[in-house]
């Protein structure tokens, strides 16, 4: 019995065949990669704007709530910069700053060390206006030059050693007789035109420098929704640009240190 062979018609059908399983298997496996590079660029978006957003959430929460303030950057773009003013401590004193009598109590944890580079803040004024130049002079009303101390720091410090001479002057009194130590910096969380958020830090006299970059591929024209005083509550609006489509992470931080 003779062998047959294949016929030219069976194998151009058997190549066409061939030829429309491998495109669509190629396009199957294309999708796949898509959604995967897709998924883990999401992914990695969303971690990054975690982390940036843990970041200002814990800083904020050592931060002097009247010294927050949303601002421009230095592009002049409003709403893409929260500045504040860390805090080193806080504690009571005993009878009145207007009338220097007071006598500041040191908070325990910083009895037996040394404080240095700190201003005394006794419910100072809240806003840009107030905190922009801080902490040039003159410095914020009720706010002053603490002196330095070195170890170990007193229990309870009388007015007339707290400052350098001349003595500071205060014009009203705090909530509950408190005052808080402030540090001579401030900080602050700027977006560019570039859509990257940067840690910033300015001291004394200097411009904004030590610059850190924290988060890349925002898209806001307003990072910042305003910063509610009374309620002590940012409002923060994440938006980055991802394969699959914007990302958005609306978010409100509240400034909850009490001095």
């Amino acid at each position: 019995m003779k062998a047959r062979g294949f016929t030219l018609l069976e194998l151009v059908i058997v190549l066409v065949l061939i030829g429309i399983s491998a495109i669509f298997g190629t396009r199957f496996i294309a999708d796949m990669a898509t959604t995967y590079v897709g998924t883990a660029e999401r992914g990695q978006a969303l971690a990054g704007a975690r982390f940036a957003m843990e970041r200002i959430k814990r800083e904020l929460s050592l931060a002097y709530s009247p010294s927050v303030y949303v601002s421009a950057n230095d592009d002049g773009i409003n709403k893409r910069c929260v500045s504040f003013v860390p805090v080193l401590a806080s504690g009571r004193y005993l009878g009145q700053v207007k009338d220097e009598s007071a006598s500041f109590i040191i908070p325990l944890v910083q009895q037996g060390n040394a404080i240095e580079g700190v201003n005394l803040a006794v419910r100072a004024d809240s806003g840009e206006a107030v905190w922009q130049d801080y902490p040039q002079q003159p410095l914020p009303t009720n706010v002053a030059e603490f002196k330095n101390l070195a170890a170990p720091a007193p229990a309870i410090l009388p007015f007339e050693d707290a400052f350098n001479s001349p003595l500071p002057s205060f014009e009203w009194e705090g909530m509950g007789e408190r005052y808080v130590l402030l540090q001579r910096w401030q900080v602050r969380f700027c977006l560019d035109n570039q859509g990257e958020l940067w840690r910033e830090e300015k001291e004394g006299t200097t411009d904004w420098s030590d610059k850190t970059l924290m988060l890349t591929g925002l898209t806001s024209d307003a990072l910042y929704t305003g910063y509610n005083g009374p309620l002590q509550l940012l409002g923060v609006n994440f938006r980055l640009a991802t394969r699959e489509g914007e990302l958005v992470l609306p978010s409100q931080i509240q400034v909850i240190y009490e001095p």
